[in-house]
């Protein structure tokens, strides 16, 4: 089942709409002879309003299958409980060739003290140099090296692994805050590896890089650019297959393209690639009106990861005032290497000042400013951003509340749109304690939450509201009532 319900003004109105939607989860769907009963819903299912449902037979039942799926019976809050099943949704795949891992449990890092702990290694372990090139040839990743970081499920743990050397043979190694539940099944799952991306601005990095002393000439000129590179691709092969080669949808087919133009359609005018690639100066320009989705040359959108060795230097809290300027020896610093522009073969590890955020940010505290350096040591890992494993606060976290279980994040290093602006007080995203019932969780408490969750989802409405405010009010993002709608959309 999935599919939206429309809001309205007065939800009440909708309030037999919901009644019926938990009655189907209830009471389940008929269709011919077979009676499909609710089984769970996915975590990305789940903001679209989409559920499982399940037809039993005489030998398995929606309940074996939620038993199967691994023990969550000590969580007792909802919320939970249904992000635990939902877990088992995830579009991964089993590395076939691959027998069981050899698990090793490794300690998390903390930082600050009660009641501001962060944890700075949330969701990142170790995985063997060898494991990475059997995971790669499974893939069929035609690279002469492996990927460096993984997003994996494997059992009830989930996150990343990132290539150690020290994690030897085929070992992974899982911190305590990767293992979410206990499963019987501990074959390794891949649901993606790390990868270069080119960084991109949208309408709510632009509010807050222009309420932070970016001037606006700088979008204008980088927006007519781009417009400009579109409309030269449709008459010129070399700039055509530069730019689908750099601007990588999250599909790949703009590879596809590329190589069609390689091989001489596009000078014969073939109308079957000349229609696609005016289909992806269509959609390209699609997003630059809808989300203004500005591309950023210098600028990566990669995987986060932590610095093992420890070299990195952590945040600190700055000694100037909020507004005021400082060196950057008191920035945090980041390691970071991405694939040569013209030699895509060759890498290079970028240095100097740079942005570092994750959308969405809302919040002018969520873009923060740090130092990428060189440092040997980390020069195996490529396509991940690096953060430091030590200071007073973990860098992601400041990030819209990132952590490092999966969450992509974007590095901008070009001067123009580095802001004047460097100290922002970080928002706090430390989430209230969840309620907890006293008895375990049932069934009906997840179709509940389900019709509650679809009720109350107000986000877009929020969002479009923050974006409306900071555009009107003198303060933009810094204004109180942008602040307040900041932390509503928490």
């Amino acid at each position: 089942m999935q599919g939206r319900i429309n809001a309205c003004a007065e939800k009440q109105r909708n309030d037999e709409l919901f009644t019926r939607v938990y009655r189907t989860l209830f009471n389940g769907i008929q269709i011919g002879d077979r009676h499909y009963e609710f089984l769970a819903f996915g975590n990305s299912q789940f903001r679209e309003n989409g559920a499982y449902f399940f037809c039993p037979t005489d030998h398995l039942s929606c309940e074996d299958i939620r038993h199967w799926m691994g023990n969550f019976s000590d969580i007792k809050v909802v919320a939970k409980y249904a992000a635990r099943l939902g877990q088992c949704f995830s579009t991964t795949r089993a590395i076939n060739g691959l027998s069981a891992p050899d698990i090793k449990k490794i300690p998390d890092v903390w930082l600050g003290a009660e009641p501001d702990r962060y944890c700075s290694t949330d969701g990142v372990g170790k995985i063997s140099p060898f494991l990475a090139q059997m995971i790669a040839a499974e893939l069929g990743i035609r690279s002469s090296t492996a990927p460096s970081a993984f997003q994996f499920r494997l059992g009830g743990a989930k996150g990343i692994l990132v290539v150690w050397p020290e994690a030897k043979d085929k070992e992974v190694h899982i911190r305590k805050s990767q293992q979410k539940f206990s499963a019987t099944y501990n074959g390794l799952e891949i649901i993606r590896c790390s990868r270069f991306s080119c960084a991109t601005l949208n309408r709510q990095t632009i509010t807050i890089l222009s309420s932070l002393g970016v001037e606006d000439e700088v979008f204008l000129k980088m927006l007519t650019e781009q417009l400009e590179n579109y409309q030269s691709a449709m008459s010129n092969d070399d700039l055509a297959v530069s730019l689908l080669l750099r601007y990588i949808d999250d599909n790949q087919m703009t590879i596809n393209i590329a190589t069609m133009i390689r091989n001489g359609f596009m000078a014969e005018r073939d109308p079957f690639v000349m229609s696609l690639l005016h289909l992806w100066r269509a959609w390209s320009i699609k997003l630059l009106k809808e989300k203004a989705k500005i591309i950023v040359e210098n600028g990566a959108f990669v995987l986060g990861c932590v610095d093992e060795t420890g070299t990195l230097r952590g945040y600190i809290k700055p000694t100037v005032a909020p507004g005021e300027q400082f060196t950057k020896d008191e920035l945090p610093q980041i390691f970071l290497q991405v694939p040569d522009k013209t030699d895509p073969n060759r890498y290079n590890v970028i240095q100097g000042i740079c942005l570092v955020g994750r959308n969405p940010s809302l919040h002018p505290g969520d873009l923060r400013v740090v130092e990428a350096v060189d440092i040997e040591a980390l020069h195996h890992l490529r396509d991940v951003v690096v953060f430091p494993l030590n200071g007073e606060r973990d860098v992601p976290s400041m990030c819209s509340g990132g952590d490092l279980d999966g969450d992509d994040f974007f590095v901008i290093w070009d001067k123009d749109l580095r802001p004047p602006e460097w100290n922002c007080e970080p928002m706090n995203y430390s989430a209230p304690a969840p309620k907890e019932h006293n008895r375990p969780v049932e069934v009906t408490d997840l179709m509940k939450f389900f019709v509650r969750f679809m009720k109350n989802d107000s986000l877009p409405t929020i969002a479009h509201a923050h974006l409306a405010q900071s555009d009107y009010l003198e303060g933009s993002v810094k204004d109180p009532k942008c602040k307040y709608i900041s932390s509503v959309q928490l």
